[in-house]
């Protein structure tokens, strides 16, 4: 027969039958479930901690002793020292001479930083008009900068199912940097759960797309006006209807990403650069986007007339 027992979290006494069948070490409250969780994730992580250790030691690898606890580690990292108190800053001002990690992560730090800096020797075109009215209309568009905390520089990043519009993408970026092109299964939908095979463009981190990351970015992706301004030329335009366009009926726009007063400068922009003329409507999920009218779409289709995209000629033969 069950006996009581105290919550190891609140040291409530809790009497047999008196909570859920699985809340055997607490009171059953989700307060102390949720401690009770964090402690044991903590005590595994430690176990699986020390056996690293010992593999580590068996397998002859050098270690690092924290000159407060005398415990061995890899790396003496600011998880550990918060538990004395201290910053990693203050640690190595305390003990300047002792090392913080062993041979084997800096080694592996040094290979790391080598693969980082692959920008600096590859031998493409420096950056020029042409590649940024490309990703003028790119980031308009599908196209997104990526940048990791974890990483210093920012990099341009692809997916979609039309391998023939992305491979041109893809010959084309790749002149100024490397780039990876390949088909796989995207991740899991958060929302849906649903998988799909796509084709996928990304290049190497580069301080070029990292510069253009703090123009296009804030707490979403926004419209950097200054480059629009600059770079909306006949090539631009044509990119962005590639990736966010419509020719079925009226010629249209899709904007949904962004605000009204965004919608509203793109839509003057293509008034006063290239006479064309519009509304800005609303979907049913009160997404702005950017229909042209009839006299428009005669002037749009002399400007599509002049490019030829390849995987796009369904949108440009209108």
């Amino acid at each position: 027969m069950t006996q009581s027992f105290h919550c190891l979290v609140c040291s409530k006494k809790v009497e047999p039958n008196s909570v859920h069948h699985a809340c055997h070490r607490t009171c059953g409250s989700p307060e102390c479930q949720a401690i009770y969780k964090k402690r044991s994730i903590a005590k595994a992580d430690l176990r699986r901690q020390r056996n690293r250790i010992e593999q580590l030691k068996e397998q002859g690898f050098d270690l690092v002793t924290c000159a407060v606890c005398e415990q061995q580690f890899e790396m003496i990292g600011y998880n550990h020292l918060k538990t004395h108190g201290l910053t990693t800053k203050e640690y190595k001002q305390l003990y300047p001479d002792l090392p913080v990690i062993n041979s084997r992560i800096k080694a592996q730090r040094g290979k790391e930083a080598i693969k980082r800096s692959r920008y600096l020797n590859y031998n493409g075109k420096k950056p020029d008009k042409k590649l940024y009215e490309f990703l003028t209309g790119c980031l308009i568009g599908d196209g997104h900068l990526e940048k990791r905390s974890s990483r210093r520089n920012a990099r341009y990043a692809e997916g979609g199912s039309n391998q023939k519009y992305l491979e041109w993408k893809y010959k084309f970026i790749s002149q100024y940097f490397s780039c990876s092109f390949e088909e796989r299964t995207s991740s899991p939908h958060t929302k849906t759960g649903k998988q799909y095979q796509a084709w996928w463009l990304r290049t190497k981190v580069h301080p070029f797309l990292t510069e253009l990351h703090s123009q296009w970015y804030s707490d979403r992706k926004i419209i950097a006006r200054k480059m629009t301004t600059e770079y909306l030329t006949e090539f631009a335009l044509i990119v962005w209807f590639c990736d966010d366009g419509c020719s079925s009926g009226a010629v249209s726009f899709y904007t949904h990403a962004y605000s009204y007063n965004e919608v509203e400068f793109l839509a003057q922009l293509l008034e006063s650069r290239f006479d064309l003329h519009g509304s800005i409507l609303k979907n049913n999920k009160n997404h702005f986007f950017i229909r042209l009218n009839a006299d428009s779409k005669r002037k749009f289709s002399e400007i599509v007339a002049k490019f030829s995209i390849p995987g796009m000629e369904y949108k440009l033969d209108f």
